[in-house]
């Protein structure tokens, strides 16, 4: 599993840990702190309106997902030292200097507190609440601006972890709540994936395309030739697939092969949608196989806004005119690759009318 070395990264990404960030982490610790320490961070969003995302990418980045001795022994997730004020317990911690003195906390929630106060009572800070408690890219690249961090990519590095791990979903679910909505207990409690039973309904199951039909010529082999550029896509209206429950986007959520998409209006981008659906634009475009940096989805076409199935149900799709290998994936909500992967076949396969493609082994 790929490491997160924090005495060398965290030290270029925040410009402010210093040496009580002494630890090493996983994604699946960088799950599980979004696991433990979302509602903390939601209930602060309500209180003292930071963006959960914001308060947790920072948490993650400066405690070590929690695992910094700061951390463990003075429940301490934000690096916050004594200063005068301060009259509750010590903990001694080399740092800029030997034997600085920093808070120590009965719990975490303590210190996410203070991170809050420490935001919203210092002038410097005042920019932010004037931005939208949406927009956490704003908020990322305001509080470099104001000073948080000297490091130059601060704020990228903020953006980058609240997008691979969609943390930003918390922000839309804690406004919801706000507004008496109904959402789930524990957001990440899926091994980690964001869901809402809200709206769930069990009776409803996924629309499955038609049987293939058995082709009346005999099998045609695959002919590998030069790529050609796929002109084709999968278009679809929402009345042939069920609603689904995604709690992230105020669009209309469908589901095919148990993966939620939208369906494209006109003059929608890549990303428009994932500003929409809270997902990056380059998360998108993997989803739906585009490998142009430069296309953008038609009218009416499928855009899967998470990833897709690794198989389908139905085995075997018969080629009709026109499709490719892309044209399939996306009708039965099957990752590209596997599809290439059961066929052993790569982005350069032609296939023709007739043949018989593999969507599982």
């Amino acid at each position: 599993m790929k490491k997160i070395f924090c005495i060398g990264c965290l030290l270029v990404m925040a410009g402010l840990v210093s040496n009580h960030v002494l630890a090493q982490y996983t994604e699946a610790d960088i799950r599980d702190y979004i696991v433990k320490y979302q509602h903390v961070a939601m209930d602060k969003m309500h209180e003292y309106r930071i963006p959960a995302s914001i308060t947790l990418a920072q948490g993650i980045f400066e405690s070590a997902c929690g695992m910094s001795r700061l951390a463990t022994e003075g429940n301490n997730h934000f690096g916050i030292k004594c200063h005068e004020d301060w009259m509750g317990d010590t903990i001694l911690i080399d740092d800029d200097e030997l034997q600085e003195c920093f808070r120590k906390y009965e719990d975490v929630a303590g210190s996410y507190n203070d991170h809050s106060k420490f935001l919203t009572t210092r002038k410097r800070y005042a920019n932010l609440f004037q931005l939208d408690i949406l927009d956490y890219r704003a908020w990322a690249r305001t509080l470099k601006a104001d000073g948080y961090a000297t490091n130059p990519q601060y704020a990228d590095r903020l953006i980058s972890l609240i997008e691979r791990f969609s943390i930003a979903r918390l922000d839309t679910l804690c406004m919801k709540k706000e507004a008496g909505q109904e959402v789930a207990e524990n957001p990440y409690g899926n091994g980690g994936k964001p869901v809402d039973n809200s709206s769930t309904n069990p009776s409803v199951t996924p629309t499955k395309p038609n049987q293939p039909v058995k082709p009346t010529t005999p099998d045609k082999p695959v002919v590998v030739q030069p790529a050609k550029t796929a002109i084709k896509v999968f278009t679809a209206i929402g009345s042939e697939y069920p609603a689904g429950a995604s709690p992230f986007s105020y669009r209309k959520v469908f589901e095919n092969n148990h993966t939620y998409f939208i369906i494209a209006q006109k003059g929608d981008t890549y990303e428009k949608i994932a500003g929409d659906v809270q997902v990056a634009a380059v998360s998108l475009r993997k989803f739906n196989d585009v490998l142009d940096p430069n296309s953008q989805p038609v009218e009416n076409e499928i855009v899967y806004i998470e990833s897709k199935a690794k198989t389908h149900n139905n085995k075997v799709h018969i080629v009709q005119a026109g499709e490719t290998l892309r044209y399939i994936a996306q009708r039965y909500g099957v990752q590209l690759h596997y599809i290439f992967k059961y066929n052993s076949l790569d982005e350069n396969s032609i296939i023709h009318p007739g043949d018989q493609i593999l969507l599982k082994h």
